[in-house]
């Protein structure tokens, strides 16, 4: 009888469906830009045009606080994105989300193996001889932002347009933040810093997706 009762219960979609195709689109969008930058710079060393470019305006804007953003770069460290991953997870627990506290953990996990891994596949090596793209700690940091973007949308449930906002708006928030703190410390070249964005933002997206996409397929297995 709980069996039944169990498997008849109608199937709640953590992620609004509305929000699906502009999700699968930032993914599209996340990965076309992450494989031009790693096509761009691959097996180079130092910082490209762009790259000069954006690090001049970021000096001229953060130089007198840089004892800050050094500060703020911590914010995308692993012990730190490690922590706001476990503790956004028990978050979503407790807000009867599971796959989202799934997501919390396993998305910025996905993110950190994955710009490890790429940085020397990739190539990219400052003057210093360290490998740079895609930037882990802006990835880390970006990760647990579209994170926690996807479950205030699961509580929330917005429209197309304000669920997608909020999700990229918590996105650049944090990767940018991070991002520029990075540039400003002279620890990333900018170009690094939109690799791991892009990263994140694919990886955490492209989890929440396969979630609730299996969660769906085994609940019709189930109720078929």
């Amino acid at each position: 009888m709980l069996d039944h009762v169990t498997s008849a219960r109608p199937f709640t979609p953590e992620i609004p469906p509305t929000l699906r195709v502009p999700a699968l689109l930032l993914i599209a969008l996340a990965v076309a830009v992450f494989g031009v930058g790693a096509a761009a710079y691959a097996g180079s060393t130092g910082n490209g045009a762009l790259d000069l470019h954006t690090e001049s305006l970021v000096a001229g804007a953060t130089r007198p606080h840089e004892h800050l953003f050094r500060v703020l770069t911590a914010f995308g460290s692993p012990p730190t994105v490690v922590a706001g991953a476990f503790g956004l997870a028990a978050v979503c627990l407790a807000l009867h989300r599971r796959r989202l506290a799934v997501v919390a953990v396993v998305g910025p996990g996905l993110t950190g193996v994955a710009t490890t891994l790429l940085k020397p596949a990739i190539g990219r090596t400052t003057e210093f001889g360290g490998f740079a793209y895609p930037s882990g700690h802006t990835g880390g940091a970006t990760a647990i932002a579209v994170a926690v973007a996807l479950l205030l949308v699961s509580l929330v449930r917005p429209g197309r347009t304000t669920g997608t906002a909020l999700i990229v708006t918590l996105a650049l928030v944090a990767g940018g933040g991070i991002g520029v703190a990075l540039v400003a410390t002279d620890a990333h070249y900018p170009t690094d810093t939109v690799g791991g964005f892009c990263a994140a933002v694919a990886l955490v997206l492209g989890t929440a997706l396969a979630l609730e996409w299996a969660a769906a397929r085994r609940r019709a297995r189930a109720t078929g």
